[in-house]
């Protein structure tokens, strides 16, 4: 665990969030199609994670001064944010399973394969932004982390991402690092991916174009291409 343990609401809510929550989606996954009690998931990802005695610490319940234990708070969040975030579809009685993606991947597609067009119409010498993306759960202050590196023709990222990120494997929303408007655009977005790949920065994931990067390197590297080449 990164976020330190205190037997505090606030702190349940995050850890429940950001780190027990996708472990209980990979767990999740392994049901494919199959219905299974989130709450069994839950205990599992609890006793993994926590002693009994962290679990069995009693704090106030909000605005009462009856107490709780940190287990039966650590369940109420992992399925409330689950239904929040519409991460699996409930059943009812405690019942979920994996919402399908198969519609939701083949709109993604569609819009990037619209925004390859838009390029390829218009030839590789149009202006365009470069986009970086992660997830909050995954952001690194002073080191790398895994970031989406791509390309748009309008300038509004935050569109062209939540395009991406409809997918219910994404267990948060998404956000927007950086945009960067430069000319030839889809040759600069080809570049970036070569220079960070050659630097051995490529993330080894499903999804295409993820590096294990710095908004610094990402921003130094499209300066050099812009500087430095015949994208002067």
């Amino acid at each position: 665990m990164t976020i330190e343990f205190e037997p505090t609401r606030s702190y349940v809510y995050r850890a429940a969030r950001y780190e027990l929550l996708p472990r209980v989606v990979a767990m999740a996954r392994e049901f494919g199609d199959s219905p299974f009690l989130l709450l069994d998931l839950s205990r599992k990802v609890l006793d993994e994670t926590y002693t009994s005695e962290q679990l069995d610490s009693q704090i106030k319940k909000a605005e009462s001064d009856k107490l709780e234990k940190m287990r039966s708070i650590f369940v109420y969040y992992i399925s409330f944010l689950a239904k929040q975030l519409h991460i699996f579809e409930s059943l009812g009685g405690g019942m979920f399973k994996n919402v399908s993606s198969a519609e939701e991947v083949e709109e993604v597609e569609e819009a990037e394969a619209e925004g390859e067009a838009e390029f390829d119409e218009e030839g590789d010498d149009g202006e365009g932004f470069i986009y970086a993306y992660s997830f909050p759960l995954i952001e690194r202050a002073n080191d790398k982390f895994p970031i989406k590196i791509g390309v748009t023709r309008g300038d509004d990222a935050d569109v062209r991402v939540k395009q991406q990120c409809r997918q219910t494997c994404c267990f948060e929303y998404p956000r927007v690092l950086q945009t960067w408007k430069v000319i030839r655009a889809s040759i600069v977005e080809r570049a970036i991916h070569s220079v960070l790949r050659a630097r051995g920065r490529k993330q080894d994931a499903p999804g295409a174009e993820w590096f294990n990067t710095t908004v610094t390197e990402i921003d130094q590297v499209i300066k050099f291409i812009h500087l430095g080449g015949e994208l002067a």
